[in-house]
């Protein structure tokens, strides 16, 4: 560079260094400028960060506990006990539709059967759910009636000694994975030769033990009635499985009253303050929400957790880890009958909700992650609650039960929700 040239850069340098100061303390002005509208210059500026927002609020406006469950017919296991301390329990099996006829050996015409052999109930087992140790008895009863044998007192006041059809004597804890119980002959040709139907009636009747019946009405899982259509062993058994016939009755009640539980013993029932998920008959437990616009519609919710406090069970399997089942309603506010809108919830895993496994004698706080529910929240109509519902795992099949306390109880133990959000910011042109 000439002499000239170094002489021309020095003129102009200070006031270009000045301009630039200048220019750089404006745009730092401009960058750190506190808007109301909070990222209100994105694009000018770096973004600003708004903070993570945690609430821990009593969110719980309606809360209840629904007993009866599982509905006649819908469930795929039923279980059979005697606990007389805790828990007693009959089952009936229906077979209305008996075969009345069978094919001779070398000939090609049905022939009527007129005698037996080898009659058994076949009874599937769920072999997670057998007690006891010591040898227990299995009674069968004819349970027929010209009466309405739809009501349980009537079905119960055919369990008597002039009714009884068959019997065994086994250890629950030693059965494989179905029982035989043989059955009179003479009871079971006598059905076959007036075109009678079979209703059987189950009981254990000594020794202390419960097993788990596997209830499915179609199939090989499903309870049936054998018997060879002669005494030659060469014919192959008839096997029919469980139907029923009731005059104008829908289709839904003729499921549900092909095999069905009588409970005799069953659990405690509801307390103050107390929702019960589970027992025998076994309760479900809805809960409904009311969750503030701003976190629900204007936010984006990144934990959402449902802290219940467990009480201690004293009814049936206590030690026993049983699952807590979530359950998503998603009617309408029209539909006002609770059991109605159960029975119409999504169960929680389509819905991406976390089962718990819990322990019934256990007690103390419990975190149900409800992330995925609640981030539907801001999707749903209006006219559609907010809400939470829980069923037990193997419900209608197990004795265990678990209790927590409600919105009632006192502010401490109060089910509540524990919701993490990140505000929504608005962008807007300066």
């Amino acid at each position: 560079m000439s002499e000239q040239s170094r002489s021309s850069w020095a003129r102009w340098r200070a006031p270009l260094v000045a301009c630039a100061a200048v220019l750089l303390s404006v745009a730092a002005t401009s960058c750190t400028e506190n808007l109301d509208g909070g990222l209100a210059c994105p694009t000018l500026c770096p973004e600003q960060e708004q903070p993570f927002r945690d609430t821990l609020f009593d969110a719980v406006v309606l809360d209840t506990s629904l007993s009866g469950y599982p509905t006649l017919g819908l469930s795929s296991a039923l279980l059979l006990a005697n606990r007389p301390d805790t828990l007693v329990t009959r089952a009936v099996m229906r077979f209305d539709q008996l075969t009345t006829s069978y094919l001779p050996n070398g000939t090609g015409t049905l022939d009527s059967i007129t005698t037996v052999d080898s009659v058994y109930l076949v009874l599937p087992l769920d072999t997670t759910g057998r007690r006891g140790t010591s040898p227990v008895t299995l009674e069968l009863f004819d349970v027929d009636t010209t009466a309405s044998d739809s009501v349980a007192s009537v079905v119960r006041s055919l369990f008597r000694p002039d009714r009884r059809i068959g019997s065994l004597t086994l250890t629950p804890s030693a059965t494989g994975d179905s029982i035989r119980i043989p059955i009179s002959r003479t009871v079971m040709e006598r059905k076959l030769l007036d075109r009678a139907r079979m209703r059987v009636g189950v009981q254990i009747s000594s020794g202390a033990g419960q097993l788990r019946l596997r209830a499915f009405n179609l199939g090989a899982g499903a309870p049936s009635l054998r018997y060879d259509p002669r005494t030659d062993t060469t014919y192959r058994p008839i096997s029919v499985i469980t139907s029923t016939t009731i005059s104008g009755a829908t289709t839904d009640v003729l499921l549900a009253y092909q095999v069905y539980a009588i409970t005799e013993v069953g659990s405690p029932g509801l307390e103050p303050n107390t929702l019960v998920v589970g027992g025998y008959p076994a309760f479900r437990s809805y809960l409904r929400f009311n969750v503030p616009l701003r976190i629900t519609d204007s936010s984006t919710i990144v934990r959402a957790e449902l802290l219940l406090t467990q009480k201690r069970s004293r009814f049936g399997n206590t030690l026993d880890t049983v699952g807590l089942i979530p359950l998503v309603p998603t009617t309408t506010d029209a539909i006002t009958d609770l059991r109605r809108a159960l029975d119409m919830a999504a169960e929680g895993a389509f819905a991406s909700v976390d089962s718990a496994v819990l322990v019934p004698a256990d007690s103390g706080l419990r975190v149900i992650n409800v992330l995925a529910m609640a981030r539907t929240w801001r999707t749903l109509p209006t006219n559609v609650p907010r809400a939470i519902a829980f069923r037990i795992g193997f419900e209608g099949a197990q004795p265990a039960e678990l209790r927590f306390f409600n919105s009632k109880a006192a502010a401490p133990l109060r089910p509540r929700l524990r919701i993490t959000y990140l505000p929504r910011a608005e962008f807007v042109l300066p």
